[in-house]
């Protein structure tokens, strides 16, 4: 049932259902950190984290700019990992919206930000005053409206095997642009929000 849904036709119906098993792994991995790890275990140790730095920028505009960059290198790797390889019948780039919504349920359950809350936030509506869940949003739909680009195939694990899929298929006629475009749009606003969070507080 799930991998039908993940594979449906219709981009929407890939885009809930990608979205909605991230929000299940989300909230499952941020109830356990916030109750069994240290506060900050994450704290200057993830990739964004470094790019980040450890200090708001000087202006709206630079932090802005400095956030929308990191996100959108995180959403073109996502689309690389979909033209890179499927691995039975699901787009690789399905698995990083995944793993990132895991990893940032870490960090706010143990508060693990660089630029750090006064407190550990518990698991509540909260969060969706944060720009966080807005950003793994828009990596799912940039994920699934994408789900048609892959060139290869996996074959087997030991030793590592794929094979072309043929024709490979084109970006113009297998990408959901207006998937594409939402996810997008929803990306450059929360990175909006965010930088003005950070600046208003910093």
């Amino acid at each position: 049932m799930v991998k039908r849904l993940l594979c449906h036709e219709r981009w929407y119906v890939r885009s809930l259902t990608l979205v909605g098993l991230s929000i299940a792994l989300f909230v499952l991995t941020w109830t356990l950190s916030y109750y069994l790890l240290p506060e900050g275990i994450l704290r200057g140790r993830s990739g964004a984290a470094v790019l980040a730095g450890e200090e708001a920028a000087a202006s709206f505009a630079l932090e802005f700019l400095r956030i929308v960059a990191i996100n959108l290198a995180m959403t073109g790797m996502v689309i690389f990992a979909n033209r890179l390889l499927r691995v039975h019948g699901y787009p690789l780039g399905y698995l990083l919206p995944l793993i990132w919504s895991m990893s940032y349920a870490v960090t706010l359950g143990t508060n693990s930000f660089s630029i750090p809350l006064p407190e550990s936030m518990p698991p509540s509506f909260r969060v969706l005053g944060r720009s966080g869940p807005y950003e793994i949003a828009a990596y799912c739909l940039a994920a699934t409206a994408t789900y048609r680009l892959s060139a290869n195939r996996f074959r087997r694990l030991i030793p590592p095997g794929s094979e072309p899929i043929e024709p490979a298929p084109k970006l113009a006629e297998n990408v959901d642009w207006l998937g594409l475009g939402l996810g997008a749009a929803l990306l450059v606003a929360s990175n909006a929000y965010e930088a003005y969070m950070i600046v208003s507080l910093a």
